[in-house]
């Protein structure tokens, strides 16, 4: 699996996990809903700003977005 790919799926799954709809994350890490939406499903790259804020909002370290994502989820 890409680091892209990879990155996707782990946001999408941390945000899910604490019950947040993309409206509200996007929101908390200041972009724009379409842009997030693009971000999950590996349409486009984040720039490291944003990724620092995913970080910050998932209180997770950059390794948990970048690792690949389990099998079980």
């Amino acid at each position: 699996m890409r680091l892209r790919d990879n990155l996707a799926k782990n946001i999408w799954l941390l945000r899910r996990e604490r019950e947040m709809s993309q409206d509200d994350f996007a929101a908390l890490i200041g972009i724009h809903r379409t842009y997030l939406n693009h971000i999950e499903h590996a349409k486009r790259a984040p720039t490291i700003d944003v990724i620092e804020r995913i970080m910050i909002a998932l209180d997770v370290p950059v390794t948990a977005l970048l690792a690949e994502p389990s099998k079980e989820q």
